[in-house]
């Protein structure tokens, strides 16, 4: 038997911020505020609210909250987009609360990142070399959200390390990084 069997949709509205898409606001059929803490652990970059009993995240370019006995989601694409996001979300549930004794729960809120955190990240490349005009580029292109990828000197070899470590922050906040050779 399933931890969750059914997650029903109950509105669907017009999303604000790209008209030609929706948002919908759905009911779990039971609380799954014991699962949350094992959802935090198992899901990338989820901000999760122990006290609100609320989970905040981002699924390609779809926003995603969670509460106990809700979902909502805006950016979606269309009503067949809305299903199998809530498929995919309830996969993800009965799949965490079958393995959970495998898990450890993450009771912790993330912060989520922000360009700032990356600009910090960068800054201390460019206070080494005093001014350097390419990596501040690649800071206000990341700031701009440009394609990162395309700068020149992020692959020149000095820059390994960091570029590793920026990519894996991309990622994280669910950022598309492609890989250029």
């Amino acid at each position: 038997m399933s931890y969750m069997n059914e997650i029903r949709i109950r509105s669907v509205m017009l999303c604000f911020a790209i008209p030609e898409r929706i948002r919908f606001i759905a009911e779990l059929d039971r609380d799954i505020s014991e699962i949350m803490p094992y959802l935090n652990t198992v899901i990338d970059g989820v901000i999760y609210n122990q006290s609100g009993h609320s989970i905040t995240m981002k699924k390609g370019d779809r926003m995603i909250g969670i509460q106990s006995r809700q979902i909502a989601a805006g950016k979606v694409i269309d009503l067949k987009d809305a299903d199998d996001l809530i498929k995919w979300f309830k996969d993800l549930v009965n799949d965490t609360y079958e393995k959970k004794d495998t898990i450890a729960p993450n009771y912790e809120r993330r912060k989520q990142m922000t360009a700032l955190d990356v600009y910090k990240l960068l800054l201390r490349q460019t206070v080494k070399n005093v001014v350097n005009l390419p990596v501040l580029l690649l800071q206000l292109n990341l700031l701009l959200r440009k394609n990162v990828m395309k700068c020149v000197d992020l692959f020149s070899g000095s820059f390994n390390e960091k570029r590793d470590e920026l990519i894996r922050i991309l990622k994280l906040c669910d950022i598309f990084v492609k890989e250029v050779n």
